[in-house]
Formats: structure tokens, C-alpha cells, sequence
């Protein structure tokens, strides 16, 4: 079986077999990384990140791993469309706590996509990627090209935004 750098090489001289390997084994990892940060519309942008992905496979140079080299994409993408809908003034939902059936009237649980919805896309973003992916600061610094400093500096505040909502 060929490595993710050995089915882009192949990709990128337009072996669509090989892309389409590419695709099987990445596809529910960047839809549900998509999923968390864009909702309803991760299986769009998916779809255009995946285009995106097929049109650039020779700028792929192997250094990091096919999977953050994907997610990169997908979330240019995502800012791509999010700026898009900004212009037309796109509001983002209020939170809204839901009971549990299970708890007793007192307690009270957030959804974790609606906890997510009430944040920034780009703390959403950094919530899923280190906190929901387990991946490291350094790789989703990198997928969403900004500098370490910033991203912890943004998954802080989100994590802070998140436990007051919570209490």
C-alpha cells in the first residue's frame, strides 16, 4: 500500500486512482474537522477543499502530514466562504442550553455544537483541531497558517469562552 506522499505524487501526474485513494482515506477526518468549524455547510466545502487539493497536488512537498496538508486547504476554503457570507451579514446562532432528560431540573447541559456555534470561526477552528483532533499547537498553527503564539493565545480565550458559557 502506498504512502499519502506516493499517492500524490502519482496525483499530481494525474493518476485520478490515486487521488481517489487520497480521498477514501482522508475524507471523514477533513468533513468532520469541517463539520465542527463550518456545520451544514462542511460537506460543500469539503467537496471545493478536495477540488482545491486535486487542482494543487504537486505543491504538496511531503514535509507535514497529507492529512494537516488537507485541513489546511479545507479551512482556507471554510475562510474563503465565511468571509463570503460575512459580506451578506451573516449572524451566528445564540447559545441555548437544552435539559437533559436525564437531569434532575437543576442541572442543564450545552450541546457541544451549539457551545461551539457561539464561538469565532477561527477559535472553533483551534477548539477542534487541538482539543477535538488531539492534534499539537505546532500542527494546527501551521494548518491554520498562523503564528504558535497566536493559536495558543486564541485556544485560551475559546476554552475560557466555553467554560462560561458552561457554569
Amino acid at each position: 500500500m502506498d504512502d499519502d506522499s506516493a499517492l500524490n505524487r502519482r496525483a499530481a501526474a494525474g493518476d485520478q486512482r490515486a487521488f481517489a485513494e487520497l480521498v477514501s482515506r482522508h475524507e471523514a477526518g477533513l468533513r468532520s474537522f469541517l463539520m465542527r468549524v463550518a456545520g451544514a455547510a462542511a460537506d460543500d466545502i469539503a467537496q471545493e477543499a478536495f477540488l482545491r487539493a486535486w487542482r494543487r497536488a504537486a505543491q504538496f512537498d511531503g514535509r507535514g502530514s497529507y492529512a494537516a496538508w488537507l485541513r489546511a486547504i479545507g479551512w482556507r476554503t471554510f475562510l474563503d466562504r465565511h468571509r463570503h457570507e460575512r459580506s451578506r451579514q451573516r449572524t451566528i446562532a445564540e447559545v441555548s442550553i437544552v435539559p437533559d432528560a436525564a437531569d434532575t431540573g437543576i442541572e442543564a447541559r450545552i450541546d457541544a455544537t451549539t457551545l461551539l456555534a457561539a464561538l469565532d470561526p477561527l477559535e472553533r477552528a483551534c477548539i477542534t483541531l487541538c482539543l477535538g483532533e488531539g492534534r499539537s499547537h505546532r500542527e494546527a498553527a501551521e494548518i491554520l497558517a498562523m503564528p504558535l503564539g497566536s493559536l495558543k493565545t486564541r485556544l485560551a480565550r475559546a476554552v475560557r469562552q466555553c467554560r462560561a458559557m458552561l457554569e
